[in-house]
């Protein structure tokens, strides 16, 4: 049973009868019109047209099927001359030096290029400065430079410390350039002990005595010495020089009590130690548990309390006389004496908050027997709204 086809279309007869003979030819027929009919289109999409290269007596019949070659850009007078890095030597390695010494060298390079090499940058690193070569600096063919430099040492020992530099240039063959500077730091001077601990109630604030003591066996001399507001000062002749040296501080308690913590600075001759450096801190007379008193989640009007304690470092027999604020935010409402500890409970009112600020502070005062003081910051702050 024969389909039926639409109109239009190319109908098929399925039991292959002269129908189908018929359409087949006539399909036949249209597909060699069409053929026909997109040659045209086909031969005028053109490409893009090279020109081949011209036969030569080496290759006649080969040359119009040699691979196309892109056309070679035109050339100047100086086309092909480029410049050229060269450098003598780009590790400097200055060996065993000491801590928080200056030490000098240089790098030279040349032009061994048939162009002018321009410096573009010249990037340096921490603890090392160079002067010699700037930024676009140019040097002909041939031409020499040397780039110094000035390296800082840290001011503690590194078994194996490398600075590197870098020269930016035209070279196009190497356009950065590296130059190290490897140096091994070593403490050239000891002083025990690194640092002093101190008090307040102590004769002389039980300061014990600073040794000074050369390790390389190289002599010196103490030049100078000077703390942290003056709190202590040591007798010394920086005519004597020595490889060891043991000074006695003398601590001013007044001053002391002002500048609890700091540092010694002794200055040395020593070609490779300018000085040594003696921490101290001291035992306050009383420590407060918490540096500043915090609170969150205020609410204007309600009451917080919150438990802070006191401890006296030097003597049992201190008393809590009364707790007041600079604002009156803030009371206390409960305390209790357990040797030399004291435990105290204040209770913080907030008030209404600003419109501008999240925040409540205020300054605690603690009064104490026998004309002491102490003081804590109050930060508080309010609940989201």
């Amino acid at each position: 049973m024969s389909g039926n086809c639409p109109a239009g279309s190319i109908g098929v007869d399925r039991n292959g009868g002269r129908a189908g003979k018929r359409y087949w030819l006539l399909s036949v027929s249209l597909l060699v019109a069409g053929i026909a009919g997109c040659q045209e289109p086909i031969a005028t999409v053109e490409k893009p047209a090279v020109q081949s290269p011209p036969d030569t007596a080496d290759s006649p019949a080969a040359a119009s099927e040699a691979p196309v070659r892109p056309a070679q850009p035109a050339t100047t007078p100086a086309s092909g001359k480029t410049p050229k890095i060269t450098v003598e030597k780009d590790v400097v390695d200055l060996g065993r030096v000491g801590m928080e010494t200056k030490h000098k060298g240089q790098f030279q390079f040349t032009n061994t290029g048939t162009a002018p090499l321009k410096i573009i940058h010249v990037e340096t690193c921490c603890g090392v400065v160079t002067k010699g070569v700037k930024d676009g600096q140019e040097y002909a063919p041939g031409q020499s430079g040397v780039l110094e430099f000035e390296y800082q040492t840290p001011d503690t020992p590194i078994a194996a410390d490398l600075r590197k530099l870098q020269l930016r240039t035209n070279d196009p063959q190497q356009g950065i350039t590296t130059l190290s500077i490897k140096a091994v730091v070593v403490r050239r001077v000891l002083c025990k002990p690194e640092v002093l601990r101190l008090y307040l109630k102590k004769e002389n604030a039980g300061c014990p005595e600073i040794v000074v003591t050369g390790l390389d066996d190289q002599p010196f001399s103490i030049t100078d010495f000077k703390a942290t507001g003056n709190v202590m000062t040591a007798a010394f002749d920086p005519a004597v020089k020595a490889t060891d040296f043991t000074l006695a501080p003398k601590v001013d308690l007044a001053k002391l009590e002002q500048n609890m913590r700091g540092q010694i600075n002794i200055s040395l001759s020593h070609p490779e130690c300018s000085g040594v450096r003696v921490m101290f801190d001291t035992l306050p007379e009383f420590e407060i548990s918490t540096p500043t008193i915090m609170m969150f989640g205020l609410k204007a009007g309600q009451p917080v309390q919150r438990e802070f304690s006191i401890v006296g470092n030097y003597e049992e027999n201190f008393e809590v006389e009364s707790v007041s604020s600079e604002k009156g935010l803030v009371r206390l409402v409960g305390k209790a004496k357990i040797r030399n500890t004291c435990q105290l409970r204040i209770e913080v009112t907030p008030p209404e908050r600003q419109q501008d600020s999240p925040v409540v502070s205020d300054m605690l005062e603690i009064k104490l027997n026998r004309g002491r003081t102490l003081t804590i910051p109050f930060r508080g702050f309010y609940q989201d709204k």
